[in-house]
């Protein structure tokens, strides 16, 4: 990947207004903060309201601005009375960064009476996405730029066991990005996929195999989206899930082999287990251990 500088990166977004969602998780925290040091003018969404408070105190004051704005985007009414109302306010986003996502790492053999999760899971990682993205486009395309950058997972390169209802999530959103970026191509208007690896995050602890596995920090998971502010590249990803990516057009069967190895090698955690022995499909709490972006 290029070396990303503060330079670089304000010649980006200084001044930009960039919406990112998840801000209240330690991955958006990360690259708020980041960002906000380059200069841009940033809108700041999640669940959490003090989480969201928090985030907003560590931006730098470099920022042209910050606001934080607790929203949940499986309601759809509120996610589109959100995008009016900023598309009113501000004239609308010049980046948006689809960072928020709901992670669930649950093998099928405890998943086949929870439907419900895969539902919630694509409210989330790929709905959400969708109507705030849908809702933001116009002032784009009217504005002859902007930049898209949808945060997706190295599991979908890799072919990961027991993320039968995370990524198939991801995968929505990524084929999203590129069916609708051959659309705004002449408009100005740039969509880019990024592949987190693992990250070190409290939601990736209850997985205790993912120990023992090479990880990012937030920090450098931030950074790596930021990659892809700075280069505008349709897709960013580690030297990892790229060989994964090609192994499984190259050697299917190898990378099934390698898919079966790791199922056998990282097992159920114990948490997902519990969860799935005791929650009831009217619970919608955020209790689901996640996947390997964090």
């Amino acid at each position: 990947m290029p070396t990303l500088t503060r330079t670089r990166l304000a010649h980006r977004v200084a001044g930009r207004r960039t919406l990112v969602t998840g801000a209240s998780g330690a991955i958006g925290r990360q690259l708020a903060v980041l960002l906000g040091g380059a200069g841009a003018h940033l809108i700041l969404l999640g669940r959490d309201p003090e989480a969201l408070r928090e985030t907003a105190r560590q931006v730098p004051d470099t920022a042209a601005a910050v606001r934080v704005a607790p929203l949940d985007l499986t309601v759809h009414e509120d996610v589109t009375a959100f995008t009016k109302k900023l598309t009113a306010d501000l004239g609308g986003v010049d980046i948006l960064v689809n960072n928020a996502g709901r992670s669930i790492r649950r093998g099928t053999a405890h998943a086949t009476d929870r439907p419900h999760d895969y539902r919630r899971t694509m409210a989330v990682n790929y709905f959400g996405a969708v109507d705030l993205t849908l809702g933001l486009l116009p002032g784009m395309r009217e504005r002859g730029h902007g930049h898209i950058v949808n945060v997706t997972t190295i599991g979908l390169q890799l072919g990961m066991s027991r993320f039968t209802a995370y990524n198939p999530s991801k995968a929505a959103l990524e084929a999203f990005g590129q069916s609708l970026a051959p659309e705004l191509r002449r408009e100005g208007v740039a969509v880019s996929t990024v592949h987190l690896p693992l990250v070190r995050t409290r939601m990736s602890a209850p997985t205790t195999a993912f120990a023992r596995l090479p990880a990012l920090d937030p920090r450098q998971a931030a950074r790596m989206i930021a990659t892809a502010l700075v280069t505008g590249r349709p897709r960013v990803s580690t030297r990892l899930g790229t060989v994964g990516e090609l192994l499984g057009v190259a050697a299917p069967r190898v990378r099934l082999a390698l898919g079966a190895l790791e199922y056998r090698h990282l097992p159920e955690s114990p948490r997902s287990a519990r969860t799935a022995a005791h929650t009831p499909p009217t619970d919608r709490s955020r209790t689901d251990p996640t996947g390997p972006d964090g």
